[in-house]
């Protein structure tokens, strides 16, 4: 499966986010929502009549960013279309998107705005919800 993240910068409602996912991957892709990595598994254990083809898991992640947004579908990973995406996404939700920059240093990211500009910024590990508290 391939697998990209966005973290976003700020709330949204379930509607904006599953609406804006929606219009991206088309009407015709069956797209199931999760709460956690743990809740997909166990529904791929479960099996169905009707293979999804897009998961999507929206979570907590920080007090800098309050959702992390994983995108699970058929294929390899591609980091042009997490950019792709994340363009997408960030301009129909009104947000700034956090995706991968492919750099070595974790800390090291893209802030995608809804202008479309990109540019790249450095988190915490506060920010990325891995501050051992």
């Amino acid at each position: 499966m391939g697998f990209f993240q966005l973290f976003i910068d700020r709330h949204l409602d379930t509607e904006t986010i599953k609406g804006a996912v929606r219009h991206y991957f088309e009407p015709d892709r069956t797209i199931a929502y999760f709460g956690s990595k743990d809740e997909m598994i166990e529904s791929w254990d479960a099996g169905s009549d009707t293979p999804l083809d897009v998961h999507v898991i929206v979570r907590p992640l920080s007090e800098t960013y309050p959702f992390l947004m994983e995108i699970w579908q058929p294929g390899a990973d591609s980091i042009e279309e997490e950019r792709r995406f994340a363009l997408y996404f960030s301009k129909a939700a009104d947000c700034r998107s956090i995706i991968t920059d492919e750099e070595l240093n974790p800390y090291s990211w893209y802030c995608v705005h809804p202008s479309g500009t990109i540019e790249t910024i450095y988190l915490t590990d506060a920010d990325m919800g891995t501050e051992e508290g």
